[in-house]
């Protein structure tokens, strides 16, 4: 399945950004040879970046592998879909959009003052899943960067109680696999992507309404440890996932 060319030229991603991708897909063995990727579109930044990503890594030539696009339409009300049509014409993204109310779902099942976020992302992770099998993928990329890895990180270390980090590669029993390639990439990269692009990326209507978060909260203590050590994020990066070797 070939990546549609681009009609307006959007730049590509960076060559440090590269680097790091290109350390995660090498030290986790994200991508064998013969691999079919869907690359889960959100409209957010991170997700358009990362089929750029895969893109980029597919006219490398030295991997064999084929990719295209899957957004879950969640029937959210307020959700800019002509913003999110719109940016995958510019970038040229092949995308398939699969269509099911997991809205109305999740909103029923929420108790008084909770997060929609956890239960709306098992949800959806699960559907793509699915899809991916059904239609002959066998591997789900995912646009989490450093940034989400250190905040998973320190989440799961402050009210879980465990060490556990956001894995690079997650193997499914039902032969899906989720794969990061930007797991070593910190956002401010991404986000300078963005800026050098000028493109608006599409923010999800729900979460955008909960302003206080567990993962809020650990997003303003982790730049309270900046002022610490200004590559702090590099620090732990290299500390979780051994790359600084």
């Amino acid at each position: 399945m070939e990546a549609q060319k681009l009609d307006i030229e959007i730049p590509g991603p960076s060559q440090a950004l590269m680097q790091l991708v290109l350390r995660a897909v090498r030290d986790f063995e994200l991508i064998s040879p013969g691999d079919r990727i869907a690359v889960g579109l959100s409209g957010g930044k991170d997700s358009i970046l990362l089929a750029l990503v895969l893109r980029a890594l597919q006219e490398r030539g030295d991997f064999d592998f084929e990719w295209t696009g899957v957004h879950l339409d969640q029937a959210q009300p307020g959700f800019d879909r002509a913003g999110f049509d719109h940016i995958l014409e510019r970038c040229g993204i092949p995308c398939e959009v699969v269509r099911e109310d997991t809205h109305s779902v999740v909103q029923a099942n929420l108790k008084p003052g909770q997060i929609p976020c956890s239960i709306c992302s098992r949800m959806r992770r699960g559907i793509l899943n699915r899809w991916c099998g059904e239609n002959g993928f066998n591997k789900l990329a995912m646009g989490h960067h450093l940034d989400d890895a250190v905040e998973t990180f320190f989440l799961n270390l402050l009210f879980q109680r465990k060490l556990e980090p956001l894995k690079a590669l997650t193997p499914s029993q039902a032969g899906v696999s989720t794969i990061r390639p930007m797991i070593l990439v910190e956002e401010r990269k991404v986000e300078a992507w963005v800026a050098e692009a000028g493109i608006s990326p599409v923010a999800c209507p729900v979460c955008d309404d909960y302003p206080l978060s567990q993962r809020r909260n650990i997003k303003e203590l982790l730049r309270s440890f900046e002022s610490l050590q200004p590559d702090f994020r590099a620090s732990v990066r290299d500390a979780l996932y051994n790359a600084g070797t």
